[in-house]
Protein backbone atom coordinates (compact mmCIF):
# COMPACT_ATOMS: atom_id res chain seq x y z
CA UNK A 1 0.00 0.00 0.00
CA UNK A 2 1.20 3.56 -0.61
CA UNK A 3 0.67 6.55 1.60
CA UNK A 4 -0.42 9.88 0.20
CA UNK A 5 3.22 11.01 -0.05
CA UNK A 6 4.08 7.98 -2.23
CA UNK A 7 5.98 5.91 0.35
CA UNK A 8 5.24 2.24 0.99
CA UNK A 9 3.21 1.59 4.16
CA UNK A 10 2.80 -2.19 3.76
CA UNK A 11 5.53 -4.00 5.75
CA UNK A 12 5.43 -6.94 3.34
CA UNK A 13 6.17 -4.61 0.44
CA UNK A 14 9.36 -3.35 2.14
CA UNK A 15 10.62 -6.93 2.67
CA UNK A 16 9.84 -7.90 -0.91
CA UNK A 17 7.20 -10.48 0.06
CA UNK A 18 3.67 -10.43 -1.28
CA UNK A 19 0.99 -9.60 1.30
CA UNK A 20 -1.25 -12.32 -0.26
CA UNK A 21 1.22 -15.00 0.82
CA UNK A 22 0.71 -14.03 4.46
CA UNK A 23 -3.07 -14.53 4.34
CA UNK A 24 -4.17 -18.16 4.76
CA UNK A 25 -7.39 -17.64 2.79
CA UNK A 26 -5.38 -16.63 -0.27
CA UNK A 27 -3.80 -20.09 -0.36
CA UNK A 28 -7.19 -21.84 -0.10
CA UNK A 29 -8.55 -21.11 -3.57
CA UNK A 30 -8.96 -17.36 -3.28
CA UNK A 31 -11.19 -17.47 -0.20
CA UNK A 32 -13.93 -19.43 -1.96
CA UNK A 33 -15.80 -22.23 -0.21
CA UNK A 34 -15.18 -25.78 -1.45
CA UNK A 35 -16.93 -26.69 -4.72
CA UNK A 36 -20.64 -27.37 -4.25
CA UNK A 37 -21.08 -25.34 -1.06
CA UNK A 38 -20.97 -22.02 -2.89
CA UNK A 39 -23.76 -22.98 -5.24
CA UNK A 40 -25.92 -24.16 -2.32
CA UNK A 41 -25.33 -20.91 -0.48
CA UNK A 42 -25.97 -18.92 -3.63
CA UNK A 43 -29.30 -20.73 -4.15
CA UNK A 44 -30.27 -20.19 -0.52
CA UNK A 45 -29.51 -16.46 -0.68
CA UNK A 46 -31.27 -16.07 -4.02
CA UNK A 47 -34.40 -17.79 -2.62
CA UNK A 48 -34.31 -15.56 0.47
CA UNK A 49 -33.97 -12.43 -1.64
CA UNK A 50 -36.43 -13.47 -4.37
CA UNK A 51 -39.92 -12.08 -4.82
CA UNK A 52 -42.58 -14.47 -3.39
CA UNK A 53 -44.40 -14.45 -6.75
CA UNK A 54 -41.21 -15.64 -8.48
CA UNK A 55 -40.82 -18.47 -5.98
CA UNK A 56 -44.44 -19.52 -6.41
CA UNK A 57 -44.08 -19.35 -10.20
CA UNK A 58 -41.04 -21.64 -10.02
CA UNK A 59 -42.94 -24.12 -7.84
CA UNK A 60 -45.92 -24.05 -10.22
CA UNK A 61 -43.65 -24.62 -13.23
CA UNK A 62 -42.24 -27.72 -11.54
CA UNK A 63 -45.78 -28.95 -10.81
CA UNK A 64 -46.84 -28.27 -14.41
CA UNK A 65 -44.01 -30.45 -15.71
CA UNK A 66 -44.72 -33.20 -13.17
CA UNK A 67 -48.43 -33.36 -14.01
CA UNK A 68 -47.91 -33.13 -17.81
CA UNK A 69 -49.96 -29.94 -17.97
CA UNK A 70 -49.43 -27.01 -20.34
CA UNK A 71 -48.29 -23.52 -19.28
CA UNK A 72 -51.04 -20.93 -19.79
CA UNK A 73 -48.66 -18.74 -21.80
CA UNK A 74 -48.35 -21.45 -24.50
CA UNK A 75 -52.09 -22.21 -24.88
CA UNK A 76 -53.69 -21.50 -28.24
CA UNK A 77 -57.28 -20.29 -28.69
CA UNK A 78 -59.92 -23.08 -28.99
CA UNK A 79 -57.49 -25.73 -27.84
CA UNK A 80 -58.28 -28.54 -25.37
CA UNK A 81 -55.88 -27.94 -22.46
CA UNK A 82 -54.81 -29.32 -19.10
CA UNK A 83 -53.68 -26.55 -16.71
CA UNK A 84 -52.28 -26.40 -13.19
CA UNK A 85 -52.21 -23.15 -11.25
CA UNK A 86 -53.23 -21.14 -8.23
CA UNK A 87 -56.57 -19.37 -7.94
CA UNK A 88 -55.89 -15.71 -7.31
CA UNK A 89 -59.45 -14.42 -7.11
CA UNK A 90 -62.86 -16.07 -6.83
CA UNK A 91 -65.98 -13.97 -7.39
CA UNK A 92 -69.70 -14.51 -7.97
CA UNK A 93 -70.59 -12.66 -11.16
CA UNK A 94 -73.83 -13.45 -13.01
CA UNK A 95 -73.58 -13.71 -16.82
CA UNK A 96 -76.77 -12.71 -18.71
CA UNK A 97 -78.88 -13.44 -15.64
CA UNK A 98 -77.31 -16.86 -15.06
CA UNK A 99 -75.39 -17.37 -11.81
CA UNK A 100 -71.67 -17.84 -12.46
CA UNK A 101 -68.67 -18.44 -10.25
CA UNK A 102 -65.59 -16.85 -11.80
CA UNK A 103 -61.97 -17.41 -10.74
CA UNK A 104 -58.62 -16.21 -12.04
CA UNK A 105 -56.08 -19.03 -12.47
CA UNK A 106 -52.37 -18.09 -12.50
CA UNK A 107 -49.42 -20.39 -13.25
CA UNK A 108 -46.48 -17.99 -13.51
CA UNK A 109 -46.70 -17.72 -17.31
CA UNK A 110 -50.12 -16.13 -17.56
CA UNK A 111 -53.69 -16.01 -16.30
CA UNK A 112 -57.00 -17.43 -17.47
CA UNK A 113 -60.53 -16.81 -16.20
CA UNK A 114 -62.26 -20.00 -15.12
CA UNK A 115 -66.06 -19.74 -15.20
CA UNK A 116 -68.53 -22.23 -13.77
CA UNK A 117 -72.01 -21.35 -15.10
CA UNK A 118 -74.99 -22.07 -12.83
CA UNK A 119 -72.86 -22.16 -9.67
CA UNK A 120 -72.84 -19.69 -6.80
CA UNK A 121 -70.29 -21.57 -4.68
CA UNK A 122 -68.09 -24.66 -5.08
CA UNK A 123 -66.59 -26.18 -1.91
CA UNK A 124 -62.78 -26.04 -2.06
CA UNK A 125 -62.67 -23.33 -4.72
CA UNK A 126 -61.12 -20.38 -2.89
CA UNK A 127 -58.29 -17.89 -3.43
CA UNK A 128 -54.84 -19.38 -2.91
CA UNK A 129 -55.97 -22.92 -3.77
CA UNK A 130 -53.96 -24.89 -6.35
CA UNK A 131 -56.07 -26.78 -8.89
CA UNK A 132 -55.62 -28.86 -12.01
CA UNK A 133 -58.25 -28.44 -14.68
CA UNK A 134 -59.16 -29.62 -18.17
CA UNK A 135 -61.24 -27.75 -20.70
CA UNK A 136 -61.28 -25.78 -23.93
CA UNK A 137 -59.64 -22.37 -23.74
CA UNK A 138 -61.19 -19.43 -25.58
CA UNK A 139 -60.68 -15.69 -25.87
CA UNK A 140 -63.67 -13.54 -25.00
CA UNK A 141 -63.40 -9.73 -25.22
CA UNK A 142 -59.62 -9.98 -25.11
CA UNK A 143 -59.56 -12.21 -22.01
CA UNK A 144 -58.74 -15.91 -21.98
CA UNK A 145 -61.42 -18.08 -20.41
CA UNK A 146 -62.43 -21.68 -19.80
CA UNK A 147 -66.09 -22.48 -19.15
CA UNK A 148 -67.23 -25.34 -16.88
CA UNK A 149 -63.89 -27.18 -16.73
CA UNK A 150 -63.28 -30.57 -15.16
CA UNK A 151 -61.14 -29.83 -12.10
CA UNK A 152 -59.11 -31.52 -9.38
CA UNK A 153 -58.32 -29.82 -6.11
CA UNK A 154 -54.63 -30.10 -5.21
CA UNK A 155 -53.38 -30.47 -1.66
CA UNK A 156 -52.55 -27.12 -0.14
CA UNK A 157 -49.91 -26.32 2.47
CA UNK A 158 -52.58 -26.03 5.17
CA UNK A 159 -54.01 -29.53 4.47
Amino acid sequence: MRALDGTDTDPAASTGRSSDAQRPEADAGGGRPPRGQGSKLRRLFSRLAADPDELQADELQAEIQASEAMPIGRCQDREQVCLVGTLRTVTFRPHAGVPALEAELWDGTGTVNVIWLGRRHIPGISPGRTIKLRGRITTLRGNRAIYNPIYELRASASD
